[in-house]
């Protein structure tokens, strides 16, 4: 595939080893890792409904997803380095999430930047978690503790407290990232979108991106129970602009245009043999892509790809074609801020 640059820069993959480190999938994989048919099917019945609806019956997390699966997954789409974002280590005292920075550290082909967890909850005390994520290693770029939570029983949520951004111990903890040169990772659903605004205005000492652009559970669909009609639809689409376009007038956030593939957005390509077309995709995501690319300007979008998680319904090649096409009428020089340019800014690449 030929882009018009040097290289895609991907700010957002996951890599894990699901039997050698310590992830909520890691006795599946030990029990049923010789047989990934029985590993999906026990994962099916052992996993909530919930999960195993938001990643899909095809899913791969667990699953190893290593350099060199990413490699092959991008093997024809000129991707340069990449930033692994947090993914599921399973800690039990503060420090244990450090463990999953030691690790990438030690892999081959290493991430250029990490965006590992911390807790924010701990206030002032999160400082000895931060010092030590950057001393394992000078890849260490920022934090994400996970917002999302959704109203909707149906839908997972990735946190207890639905109004987390607003927390007082958790913003005494966010806080000090920026004593430590970190940026923080804000992930949400779109109903959260004006939390993540007031917790950015709050503090503009710290860099804040906005992961999957706030995803809007059920924009393209139904998902679990939300956007069962065409009126609750537009309402979500509504809801979710006025969020973003609330964000953008905010200086120092950017946003991350990925994520967009989710099973919880509704589009339902996780259920199909094929990948969707790249018109189709050019079509169905544009309403989202072509709003922020209008709130946030080309400077702080940058194009992420979300793999694993997104491969559930497109391949690697599929998703930068459309992508590319989606930006074709902002220029050269526009896609080239936007698959590589922010994030090489934004992470200090």
């Amino acid at each position: 595939m030929d882009v018009p640059f040097d290289e895609i820069i991907d700010p957002h993959i996951h890599l894990f080893d699901v039997a050698g480190t310590p992830r909520p999938t890691r006795p599946l994989a030990r029990l049923f890792g010789w047989n990934e048919t029985v590993l999906r099917t026990m994962a099916k019945r052992m996993f909530p409904r919930s999960t195993y609806d938001f990643f899909g019956a095809r899913n791969h997390l667990v699953t190893d997803y290593l350099p060199t699966d990413y490699r092959t997954d991008t093997s024809s789409a000129s991707v340069g380095r990449y930033v692994h974002v947090q993914a599921g280590w399973k800690d039990r005292k503060p420090l244990d999430c450090v463990g999953e920075t030691r690790w990438l550290e030690s892999l081959d082909d290493s991430p250029a930047g990490i965006v590992a967890y911390a807790d924010c909850h701990l206030g002032p005390r999160i400082g000895e978690v931060l010092d030590a994520h950057v001393a394992a290693s000078s890849a260490m770029r920022g934090i994400r503790h996970m917002l999302a939570n959704h109203p909707a029983p149906g839908v997972m949520d990735f946190t207890d407290d639905d109004e987390l951004a607003e927390n007082f111990l958790f913003r005494s903890g966010y806080r000090r990232l920026a004593e430590h040169d970190l940026s923080f990772d804000a992930w949400c659903y779109s109903h959260q979108l004006f939390d993540v605004a007031d917790l950015a205005r709050a503090h503009p000492e710290v860099p804040l991106v906005l992961c999957h652009l706030g995803t809007p559970v059920g924009f393209g669909g139904e998902f679990a129970g939300v956007g069962t009609s065409e009126q609750e639809r537009a309402r979500i689409g509504d809801q979710w602009r006025a969020g973003i376009t609330a964000l953008a007038e905010i200086d120092h956030v950017h946003v991350k245009i990925s994520g967009l593939l989710m099973p919880c957005l509704g589009f339902g390509y996780e259920h199909d043999d094929t990948d969707p077309t790249v018109s189709e995709l050019v079509d169905r995501l544009g309403p989202l892509v072509r709003h922020a690319i209008g709130a946030f300007g080309p400077e702080r979008c940058m194009f992420a790809s979300n793999f694993p998680v997104d491969k559930v319904s497109v391949s690697y090649p599929t998703l930068v074609a459309a992508m590319l096409e989606l930006t074709d009428q902002d220029g050269t020089d526009a896609q080239a801020e936007m698959f590589a340019g922010t994030a090489a800014r934004f992470y200090r690449l």
